[in-house]
């Protein structure tokens, strides 16, 4: 899991910087100067407050309707998901240096940023689990979401190949042409996840489509856009806040494609809960209890 994490930190970090250079470019060239906002600090705080809220009501929700509590039955699991959830939004904040899909106009210095929305991302993806959660609570929903049809996928490293080589192209070549793959770089993050699980002989957050099983990802996908526009909406009530996409589909795809990514590194992180590894195994095995005694001739 850390070895994954690691890699895809220092990819999401390093390959838009050499497809800026590559691309004859500068970082100067893509600081701007951007305008006071004076509301940003309280668009900050009380976009936090909301989501808090909204993460204990919907924990609560699913609690009454299954008798489980996620929050409950996995606290250290979503603490690491939260964890996670913090590092990946400040990566994506420094990948839209680079392509300018949304832009927030505040005067405030980086320490006073990462104070105001560090605890703001640290909510977004336990939020949109736990929505993922409530909407799994209702049978009909899964019911629906399921068919019969089924189709063969490609093998797990032919396409951990290609989704790797298409997230390492997307990670460089977004930063160098960000007007013509912006959203080849968006979707980067996701790919170069699910590379890294094939490459692992893990599953991927698809595995279920398939057997004609769609309700884990759809259910995921409106996740994201329920709590994407909820914290936007919240933003934009009291600071100014810009999206930079040619339409609304496409915001409303990029925050689909954000609950997708969050719950895909949280299967990632998961994974510190889900067995031991194989050297743990052994190593705490005992000997064997009945001693053998080998005479020689």
């Amino acid at each position: 899991m850390k070895t994954r994490l690691g890699i895809f930190i220092a990819a999401l970090l390093l390959l838009p910087m050499s497809g800026l250079y590559l691309s004859g470019a500068q970082w100067s060239d893509l600081v701007t100067a951007t305008s006071a906002d004076e509301g940003s600090v309280a668009a900050a705080l009380r976009t936090s407050m909301m989501l808090m809220f909204y993460v204990l009501l919907v924990n609560h929700t699913v609690k009454r309707l299954t008798g489980n509590g996620p929050l409950n039955a996995q606290r250290d699991y979503f603490i690491g998901v939260s964890t996670g959830s913090v590092v990946l939004c400040w990566l994506l904040c420094y990948l839209n240096i680079f392509v300018a899909s949304w832009k927030v106009e505040q005067d405030n210095g980086l320490l006073v940023q990462i104070l105001l929305y560090t605890p703001l991302f640290a909510l977004l993806a336990p939020a949109i689990l736990l929505t993922r959660a409530l909407l799994g609570s209702f049978p009909g929903l899964l019911k629906a979401l399921t068919f019969r049809s089924k189709f063969e996928t490609a093998g797990g490293e032919t396409l951990a190949r290609i989704f790797l080589a298409v997230a390492l192209f997307g990670l460089a070549g977004g930063a160098a042409w960000p007007e013509k793959l912006y959203w080849l770089l968006w979707s980067s993050p996701l790919l170069l996840l699910m590379a890294m699980q094939f490459l692992w002989h893990e599953s991927s957050i698809f595995a279920g489509i398939k057997s004609g099983d769609w309700g884990r990802v759809v259910c995921t996908a409106l996740s994201g856009i329920i709590v994407g526009n909820l914290a936007v909406i919240s933003y934009q009530t009291n600071a100014s806040l810009t999206i930079n996409l040619p339409n609304m589909q496409m915001a409303q795809a990029g925050l689909a494609l954000f609950g997708l990514t969050c719950l895909q590194l949280a299967d990632v992180i998961a994974q510190n809960w889900r067995g031991k590894s194989r050297t743990a195994m052994y190593s705490g095995q005992k000997k064997f209890p009945i001693p053998v005694v080998v005479k020689k001739d």
